[in-house]
């Protein structure tokens, strides 16, 4: 009402509320450009993977993944902060010997982008599954990958294992295997499974200052390119690919593939950050974890 003042209480209220609001639809928008650009680069740089061939988009299920990545993208940003708490809790072997799962994180992401697959697995019997972190994103890919290479080590000591299983989104794909080719992982890895990562770069980091690993992942980079030479799966690790031809971060979909891995899964209608919160994914990152038929 006119006249009446208001309250601190009040005022810190709207604040917090508008707060909310801007860190609701601000990834909503976010979403909508970057599928602007997936149509944009599917009609301007056609790049088909067998899954486009097969089973081409049907409009109603491509809407109903957009606003389902915009709720995933929304998540990631309201959980981003956990990370205080996740990277400082205390990190045990809850099975001694029993080969550990690491999660590795992609581009300006953090441990708590793994938070639903981390409880997911271990809900299933993995006792062993740690989610790690690697700051800042904008330094060097290699010095990123070292970072990894790090946690691997320290996890490996830890859970007294020979080997680990690594499952790697987005950016944590490419930075696995610099490690496994150029940072002595080579035969500390048994399995790598990567949710959309931009094994060939992604078009969509022309978007982000062109320094460091922003600039390292682009399409057909120098280091794409030098990660390639002697062989796309280094390290003597067996390679397994999940990807989704929605995926509004990794453009062109084909970039996600790697030629020399033993498993490729398809999962449909899923965009770049629902890919860690999917049930398909979930499940067939379990059955790939527990295939034994690829030794």
């Amino acid at each position: 009402m006119p006249g009446v003042p208001v309250t601190k209480g009040e005022a810190r209220m709207s604040w917090i509320f508008c707060l909310l609001l801007a860190l609701m639809l601000i990834p909503g928008a976010l979403t909508l450009v970057f599928y602007l650009l997936w149509y944009y680069d599917r009609r301007a740089f056609p790049s088909p993977t067998p899954a486009d061939r097969d089973a081409p988009l049907r409009p109603l299920p491509a809407l109903l993944a957009v606003a389902r990545e915009a709720v995933s993208l929304t998540v990631l940003v309201l959980s981003y902060p956990l990370r205080l708490v996740q990277d400082a809790s205390p990190q045990r072997s809850r099975q001694q010997g029993q080969k550990p799962i690491i999660l590795v994180h992609g581009y300006g992401g953090n441990s708590t982008n793994f938070l639903w697959l981390q409880w997911w697995l271990r809900r299933r019997g993995w006792a062993n599954v740690y989610s790690v972190s690697y700051t800042p994103p904008h330094i060097n890919a290699r010095k990123l990958a070292q970072q990894v290479a790090d946690h691997v080590d320290r996890i490996l000591a830890l859970t007294g294992a020979e080997k680990a299983d690594l499952v790697c989104h987005s950016m944590g794909g490419p930075l696995v295997r610099y490690a496994l080719k150029n940072l002595g992982l080579a035969g500390k890895v048994d399995r790598v499974i990567t949710l959309g990562s931009p094994h060939r770069g992604s078009r969509i980091s022309a978007l982000f200052a062109p320094r460091g690993a922003a600039a390292q992942m682009r399409y057909d980079s120098p280091f794409v390119k030098e990660l390639e030479e002697g062989g796309v799966c280094p390290g003597g690790a067996r390679y397994q690919v999940i990807y989704s031809t929605m995926d509004n971060f990794i453009l062109p979909a084909s970039s996600a593939l790697l030629d020399g891995a033993e498993r490729t899964v398809h999962v449909p209608y899923l965009g770049h950050c629902a890919l860690l919160y999917s049930r398909r994914v979930a499940r067939a990152v379990a059955e790939g974890l527990q295939d034994e038929t690829m030794r």
